[in-house]
């Protein structure tokens, strides 16, 4: 049987515009990036579907910028929610780091700012129920670092040991806690003296530091 041309070709021309815009998008993204003009593509809504060739770029993109915006304390809060989710949604939709690294640089950079944005919004929040689900975010996010490939593994370990913290922190008691916290102590020991001549040295003394200020403070925890 015939297709009928008057039905197929409206839809092949709807396909080529909608694969246009994402590509158009993206050399808009390029061109504003190159400028350093963060702010351009942190307002700019993305334009694509997720099984599109470019949305994975773009959604990486626009999670760069949320994220350089955020750390210039420009409106962290709503930035550091930009970048953890078009961050998310760009990680997710990428296949192919080899081709996609080529373009829109290291894909262990953009686990760690991803990681980092999770946690600052975490301390953002008033209370444990609001804290809780970014930190649940930070774990899963934290446990998909540590198996891309890359140079960053002392923040991944990072992000993973003290999301475990919080996690121990929002439900402490005075018997499992101090199980926990003394298996997580010992974890963070070995991957600090790992980390030791990385950038993220500093943390993972802190993050030891907390962890014994924690176990001290729970009676008949050796």
């Amino acid at each position: 049987m015939r297709p009928n041309l008057k039905i197929v070709i409206p839809f092949l021309v709807m396909g080529l515009l909608v694969s246009g815009c994402a590509t158009r998008q993206l050399k808009n993204f390029k061109e504003a990036a190159a400028e350093n003009n963060w702010q351009e593509i942190a307002a700019a809504e993305v334009d694509c579907k997720a099984d599109e060739a470019a949305c994975n770029q773009l959604h990486l993109l626009k999670g760069d910028a949320c994220y350089r915006l955020a750390k210039q304390n420009t409106d962290s809060v709503k930035n550091y929610q930009c970048a953890a989710e078009q961050l998310e949604q760009g990680i997710h939709l990428t296949s192919d780091w080899a081709n996609a690294e080529a373009v829109v640089g290291k894909r262990a950079q953009y686990f760690e700012n991803w990681c980092e944005s999770l946690r600052l919004l975490r301390s953002e929040q008033t209370s444990t129920a609001a804290a809780t689900p970014y930190n649940q975010k930070l774990h899963a996010c934290a446990r998909e670092f540590l198996q891309a490939p890359g140079d960053l593994k002392p923040a991944a370990t990072f992000f993973l040991h003290n999301a475990e913290l919080a996690a121990i922190r929002f439900q402490i008691n005075d018997t499992g806690s101090c199980q926990a916290l003394k298996q997580l102590q010992q974890n963070e020991s070995q991957t600090a003296s790992e980390a030791a001549q990385s950038r993220y040295a500093d943390y993972h003394r802190r993050l030891l530091n907390d962890i014994a200020g924690i176990r001290a403070s729970i009676p008949g925890c050796p």
